[in-house]
């Protein structure tokens, strides 16, 4: 009984075993130090593929805004550690970063996109796209925010660092309000 193909169950069968005692007994073991809650939160199975998932606010925030050469400014956070000032650019389908943005948050282009061409008011462009952990505008906030990453070397000058573009905001009931210097947010019914 020496034959090749008895080596072969034999070894296959002590593989088999293996699996099954380190599955039931040592992963099961690690498995319940986990909370469940943590994980689903962690994996976040509400997001969009490109739109991210936006927190639920109560009532309408107010956000201020300051206007610089005709365009609107808003202090933004990103992953909760950096700041940067964008334009609310209600012409932008995309909300875009600057490359030394994006380089300071550690951002790098997402596989699954290929380089993109955008047409900004400034001529085409070309950007990368990724997705931003976490976008916080006063306090609505969104994950997995999908973004893309220009040349916005021009607006250097000014502090400011990108777009802030319809992907975040159609995500809420927004207006902005010229006389108070406000973007109004809500999330939407």
């Amino acid at each position: 009984m020496n034959t090749p193909l008895v080596k072969w169950a034999i070894l296959f069968m002590i593989i088999v075993l293996a699996q099954h005692f380190v599955f039931t007994h040592v992963a099961y073991d690690a498995v319940k130090i986990f909370d469940i809650k943590q994980i689903l939160s962690a994996l976040d199975f509400t997001q969009t593929k490109d739109r991210g998932t936006h927190e639920i606010i109560e009532g309408e925030i107010s956000i201020p805004l300051t206007k610089k050469r005709g365009a609107w400014l808003v202090e933004i956070e990103f992953n909760d550690l950096y700041e940067a000032t964008l334009i609310v650019d209600t012409g932008a389908s995309i909300t875009a970063l600057s490359e030394d943005l994006a380089f300071d948050i550690g951002l790098t282009p997402d596989p699954r996109y290929d380089p993109a061409s955008f047409k900004t008011a400034n001529g085409n462009t070309h950007a990368w796209l990724t997705h931003i952990q976490t976008v916080r505008v006063g306090e609505a906030s969104m994950k997995n925010l999908r973004v893309a990453i220009i040349d916005f070397s021009n607006h250097s000058a000014d502090s400011i660092s990108g777009l802030l573009g319809l992907n975040f905001l159609d995500q809420f009931d927004w207006r902005l309000d010229q006389e108070h210097e406000t973007l109004l947010l809500q999330s939407k019914s």
